[in-house]
């Protein structure tokens, strides 16, 4: 498998709908926050493969890619300063 470019047909949804969003003026708080993780195709594709099976189990790769992204960008060491 590919870094850039996983084979996972949500990953692949989620990379046209983040092409698609990153067009768009005016950006969502939310949408900005998870992007500025830099794991906003990776959360995405989680989210749709959950929202398309409804169990979790089945998204297994799709957790992770997420996770390994998440790690990859140093997010732990981020998140971890911020929550209390």
């Amino acid at each position: 498998m590919d870094d850039k470019a996983p084979s996972s047909s949500y990953y692949q949804q989620a990379l046209e709908e983040y092409q698609e969003l990153s067009k768009e003026e005016e950006e969502d708080d939310w949408d900005t926050r998870i992007d500025k993780t830099g794991c906003y195709v990776e959360n995405m594709a989680l989210q749709l493969c959950h929202a398309d099976t409804n169990d979790w189990r089945q998204c297994l790769n799709e957790m992770a890619l997420f996770k390994k992204c998440w790690e990859s960008k140093g997010n732990r060491e981020r998140v971890g300063t911020v929550d209390r």
